[in-house]
């Protein structure tokens, strides 16, 4: 395991002993950090550093704040507790259609590559490519979250999953 793959699930480890959970499988994990399935029905992500875990939960407090649990029928996992010196939260389980990773994402403000056209040009070709004709629902979502003040960044399937019996629409 890479160290900071190493250190954000030793984080984890800590935060599972604090309230009790127990881990039943690894569900991923990334440049932010790393998520783990539980026994109850939720999952739990440690991140990298403060920052990331800090953007994460200020997202979904801002969306909880709002009463947004999803968007254009895509479901939010709801957050259940955090632990801010663990840089680990637990948040509820939720299946496809879903949005979830919000570590990358900007509250009340667009990305700074946004303002660049070449970059932006960029990152929307390859957004249209990894959705193909879905790219349009994913649009509409992402417009949604503007309105509650949150600009996703990490926008790729797995972050935002269709339902399965859509898979061959």
């Amino acid at each position: 395991m890479m160290p900071h793959f190493q250190e954000a699930a030793e984080r984890a480890e800590r935060f599972a002993d604090r309230y009790g959970t127990v881990y039943t499988t690894e569900l991923g994990a990334g440049y932010d950090g790393i998520v783990f399935g539980t026994s109850a029905p939720s999952a739990d992500k440690a991140l990298r550093h403060d920052r990331l875990y800090r953007n994460e939960i200020a997202v979904y407090r801002r969306l909880e704040q709002q009463g947004v649990r999803s968007v254009e029928g895509f479901r939010i996992p709801r957050l259940i507790r955090a632990d801010d010196e663990r840089w680990t939260f637990e948040m509820s389980w939720v299946t496809p259609p879903f949005v979830l990773d919000f570590a990358g994402a900007y509250l009340d403000r667009e990305p700074p590559w946004a303002g660049d056209e070449e970059v932006y040009g960029a990152w929307l070709l390859e957004k249209q490519e990894q959705f193909g004709e879905r790219w349009s629902v994913v649009t509409g979502v992402l417009a949604t979250f503007r309105r509650y003040g949150v600009y996703l960044a990490d926008v790729k399937p797995g972050n935002i999953e269709f339902a399965h019996d859509d898979a061959d629409e």
